[in-house]
């Protein structure tokens, strides 16, 4: 499972990069300096809703029913100082709630929890079909948006 979530979280980060790259209207931009600090996930969605409106899209075909069935728990801090894993009744009903709700809930969990450590009945094997969904939605907007794959490429940095 390590390797999973590492790869998927090396393709989020390229896929986050691909997007605020491809278009600066797709970043979420904050402060005096313009900072980016994420992807504007409303944007990218309105922009799908353009393209693939939301009630005629084909989820299951495309890998990723799951987070329009269900939406990833989130981390909850309890009173007594422990952690647990929550849930809400979230309607998945536009690309916008998809995409913040969905997928970039995905991103957080497997970036800053540990469902390994701290289980929970509702969370067993659903973490592992998460992360296969958010892969096939990943490649599936990266297709939308470019003709050739921007995420195969390898990250480099220069010494």
């Amino acid at each position: 499972m390590d390797e999973e979530i590492a790869n998927f979280m090396l393709t989020a980060a390229k896929f986050e990069f691909f997007l605020v790259n491809y278009d600066q209207a797709f970043a979420h931009v904050s402060g005096d300096r313009n900072t980016i600090t994420g992807v504007n996930w409303d944007r990218v969605g309105q922009s799908l809703e353009e393209m693939y409106p939301f009630n005629e899209f084909d989820f299951a075909g495309a890998g990723f029913l799951i987070f329009v069935e269900s939406v990833p728990q989130f981390l909850v801090a309890k009173e007594d100082g422990k952690l647990k894993w929550d849930s809400d009744e979230v309607e998945v009903s536009s690309w916008q709630v998809l995409l913040r709700r969905g997928y970039a809930q995905l991103r957080n969990n497997v970036a800053h929890g540990n469902k390994a450590q701290l289980p929970a009945p509702f969370t067993r094997d659903r973490t592992r079909n998460f992360i296969v969904a958010g892969h096939h939605l990943i490649n599936f907007i990266a297709e939308v948006y470019s003709a050739e794959n921007m995420l195969s490429y390898e990250v480099q940095f220069e010494s």
